[in-house]
């Protein structure tokens, strides 16, 4: 519950704080509830736990606090100091991801209360945590490959903005296209990586209900933050990030498929926009064009006048006259 507690102080009251004193009782907080929940964790795989146990809880709360420390370790250790604050714990930053959490605690114990023999999997518990392991794996090589890369987003102003005269926006001296690393392989790694994640909680609390809630939702709206930053980068390198993404693919379902049909949605549009400029260009040609052809059409010509007269022959002798 005091986990819980914190999320809500959080989101309610220290959103985008940035108190140094702040932080790190926050960080301290976190600490302590992560190295509680390690214990519990390992004391209930050995069924030490006793009766006060919260089960794979602890496996949530474990693994959140090690997402929030290693966001906040690679904010503090890579951005300038003015960018960090309290949403650097990432937890701040997303009420759905909030909402998730506590809806995640009222099934876990719901079910457990009244569907104890199905509910706990320990073999299920495990393999969450392996998800998780694996995710959280994903977002700490992605955000240590792409350095600044990684938080391009906060080079332009969000337009909720209060004070926009005090918005400094990030400065990128290597600004990219990262392919090295894991995104020789994965065109997002981080949203794999979230994705396993998200999944990977849900399975080790075996929780049905929010396993499919959690993973839709998690699906639909990476799938559109996707969308979107394909399509920055798309303007930004232009054929530099096209050719990137024609030879990487992105592992998680379905993406693949949304984002080739972007793509070639973009590549119809961009020639459609070349063809109506060169159409235009061409009609203003002809348009000049016509308008010289129209007043060389006040000169005399040579239309009309019958072959061999003097008139006609005039024009052999003194070209400079008639034209």
């Amino acid at each position: 519950w005091s986990f819980l507690l914190v999320h809500l102080i959080g989101v309610i009251f220290l959103t985008d704080y940035a108190n140094k004193t702040g932080l790190l009782v926050l960080c301290a907080t976190f600490g302590l509830h992560a190295g509680f929940a390690f214990s519990e964790t390992f004391l209930w795989m050995l069924d030490q736990d006793g009766p006060d146990s919260v089960g794979p809880w602890s496996i949530l709360v474990f693994f959140s606090c090690i997402l929030y420390f290693h966001s906040f370790w690679m904010e503090a250790t890579v951005l300038p100091p003015d960018y960090i604050t309290s949403i650097s714990l990432f937890f701040p930053m997303f009420p759905a991801f909030n909402a998730a959490v506590a809806f995640s605690c009222l099934e876990l114990f719901l079910e457990w209360r009244w569907f104890p023999d199905f509910k706990i999997w320990k073999s299920f518990a495990l393999l969450g945590a392996g998800l998780c392991i694996c995710g959280q794996l994903l977002i700490a090589s992605a955000s240590r490959t792409g350095q600044r890369n990684y938080w391009a987003s906060c080079r332009n102003m969000p337009e909720e903005e209060e004070r926009p005269e005090d918005f400094v926006g990030l400065e990128i001296p290597d600004r990219r296209v990262v392919q090295e690393g894991v995104y020789r392989y994965e065109r997002h790694p981080a949203y794999l990586g979230a994705m396993l994640w998200g999944l990977g909680i849900q399975i080790a609390l075996c929780n049905p209900v929010m396993l499919v809630l959690v993973g839709f939702v998690l699906w639909a709206s990476l799938l559109y933050v996707a969308l979107e930053e394909e399509q920055e980068l798309y303007d930004e390198f232009k054929g530099g990030y096209a050719n990137y993404a024609a030879l990487t693919c992105c592992w998680i379902p379905l993406f693949n498929s949304f984002l080739e049909d972007s793509a070639f949605q973009r590549e119809m549009q961009d020639t459609c926009e070349e063809e109506n400029e060169n159409l235009q260009e061409d009609t203003e040609e002809e348009e000049i064009e016509d308008d010289l052809h129209s007043e060389d059409d006040l000169l005399p010509t040579w239309e009309g006048v019958p072959k061999g007269g003097s008139l006609w022959n005039r024009q052999f002798r003194e070209p400079w006259m008639l034209g």
